[in-house]
């Protein structure tokens, strides 16, 4: 009879010990599951999604006085690496020129018109951006980075926005644009942007 009280009171102590493990461990786990919840929050602030301002404005550059262009109709063979645009126009470039610096090249834009090829001018106010080259400081993009941006004021412009570095280069997608900054010696030596394509090119 003993022994069977024994027994049945051992029994007892090892589920009552079974629960209150079983309830620690519940503990411990809601612990760690609050602890990480508060460290991702700490760590992992929410951050506005960053909105780009336009590039450049096309008006304004071309306005600029030291600025002179040569232009042309981009060819057939180079279309390949543009937008496909769905209303009816041209792609076209112009050669930026600094007049003041002994006719410094500086760069390369490229647009599409809307215009007939015709009557395709200068001041036309049917073009949108596509690509922009730059080789010199002469012209900023977004108001603040230009050829001779330390690397660091780049990278902070650039922010949370998906962006790595390729050898020399620094590649980025800001807004709509896919862009290109050559580094050399922590500055910027050289920017290409590239308007994003909503469609797969031609």
């Amino acid at each position: 009879m003993k022994r069977y009280l024994i027994l049945v009171l051992l029994s007892f102590l090892l589920v009552f010990c079974k629960k209150e493990t079983e309830k620690e461990s519940i503990k411990i786990e809601n612990k760690i599951e609050t602890l990480e919840a508060n460290s991702i929050e700490k760590n992992n602030p929410e951050i506005p999604i960053r909105v780009f301002a336009d590039l450049i404005n096309l008006t304004e550059t071309k306005s600029l006085e030291f600025l002179t262009t040569t232009s042309g109709v981009v060819p057939h063979s180079d279309l390949e690496s543009l937008c496909k645009q769905e209303k009816e126009g041209f792609y076209g470039f112009y050669h930026l020129i600094n007049k003041d610096q002994k006719y410094r090249m500086i760069g390369m834009l490229t647009v599409y018109t809307t215009d007939k090829p015709e009557s395709w001018k200068f001041n036309s106010k049917n073009e949108s951006l596509s690509i922009l080259e730059l080789k010199t400081d002469d012209i900023k993009v977004w108001d603040s980075i230009a050829i001779g941006t330390e690397k660091s004021k780049l990278l902070d412009f650039i922010g949370t926005s998906f962006h790595y570095k390729k050898g020399s280069t620094l590649y980025a997608e800001l807004g709509e644009y896919k862009s290109s900054f050559t580094i050399s010696n922590d500055t910027i030596s050289g920017i290409k942007i590239v308007k994003s394509c909503k469609e797969k090119s031609r």
